[in-house]
């Protein structure tokens, strides 16, 4: 029997092009600069503990003195990633503050969750428009 005769029975989401949970945040972080002028940045931190990543993303308005906003935790093993599990307001519920991600698909699924929910989007929207008024006050008059 030829092994082209052989269906595969590996899972579909075993591929390639797989990416960390790093890469993906520090993704999303040029894409926030991107979209807001740099007005408003998002800032991955990475921590090593006891054989476990950390990885924070914070909200962050330059303009504001630097003024920064947790949003997310994402912890995962230090020789693998996946499963990660993130720690965010829109995961708590009278049981759990989190979630895990098995793939990447699944932790881009959730981080999107996190940043298109009301809370993350309350806090962008007031760190932009306290940015907007100390940029504002700090442009010479004409």
């Amino acid at each position: 029997m030829s092994s082209q005769n052989i269906q595969s029975l590996w899972s579909p989401d075993i591929k390639a092009t797989v990416l960390s949970p790093l890469t993906i945040l520090k993704g999303q972080a040029e894409a926030l600069a991107l979209q807001t002028g740099g007005i408003l940045l998002a800032e991955v931190i990475e921590e090593r503990e006891e054989g476990s990543v950390l990885l924070f993303l914070d909200l962050v308005a330059p303009a504001l003195n630097g003024s920064r906003h947790r949003i997310l935790k994402v912890t995962h093993n230090e020789d693998m990633p996946y499963p990660a599990r993130l720690e965010a307001e829109v995961f708590r519920t009278l049981i759990n503050s989190s979630t895990s991600a098995f793939t990447d698909e699944g932790f881009t699924d959730n981080v999107a969750k996190v940043l298109k929910s009301p809370h993350v989007l309350a806090i962008a929207q007031s760190l932009l428009a306290r940015a907007n008024e100390a940029i504002t006050a700090a442009a010479p008059a004409r």
